[in-house]
């Protein structure tokens, strides 16, 4: 069987180059594809669009090239349009990177956010759990937590919490 398949395939010495650069692209857009369909799978983002598919274009504060951490592990490294007004938060993979990922628009009620520092203490950071029942955890950092919670205003999740902090901490002198 494995003779039939090795005489089926062109002999690489005698490939015309059209052929050998056709494969080269084919290979590429191949494992393309397949990459973004499994890390759109395996980082909860199409579990996601299942309910909160962006409707037409945001209006709000926006930044783009972005980065966020989805469920831990899969990593969105300078390839995400942020947005954030006081009613949902805004995500949409930039092109040429979209396949399989639609934009998406989740309401502040959706969310709960966990705000800390990372890195020793030097960055801000803040785990949002996305939907009721998905439960998909996105992590920002940096200045980005900072312009969420700025664009967001009171329908930033913790908006009411970190008021009484704040109020707490200037009436006691902190």
């Amino acid at each position: 069987m494995n003779v039939l398949l090795l005489a089926a395939l062109p002999n690489p010495n005698n490939m015309p180059p059209a052929l050998a650069a056709v494969l080269v692209v084919g290979w590429f857009l191949f494992v393309t594809v397949a990459v973004m369909y499994t890390l759109s799978r395996m980082s909860g983002w199409v579990l996601l669009a299942r309910r909160f598919a962006a409707n037409g274009n945001f209006a709000g504060e926006t930044w783009s090239w972005q980065s966020a951490r989805l469920r831990g592990w899969c990593n969105y490294n300078n390839c995400l349009c942020v947005g954030a007004d006081p009613m949902g938060l805004y995500l949409a993979v930039m092109a040429p990177f979209r396949l399989f990922h639609p934009p998406l628009y989740i309401p502040w009620t959706e969310i709960d956010a966990q705000t800390g520092k990372a890195f020793l203490g030097f960055y801000d950071t803040v785990q949002l759990r996305i939907g009721r029942e998905e439960q998909v955890s996105v992590r920002f950092y940096g200045k980005m937590v900072d312009r969420l919670r700025q664009a967001s205003g009171s329908g930033w999740p913790n908006y009411a919490a970190e008021q009484m902090t704040a109020q707490f901490k200037s009436t006691k002198g902190f």
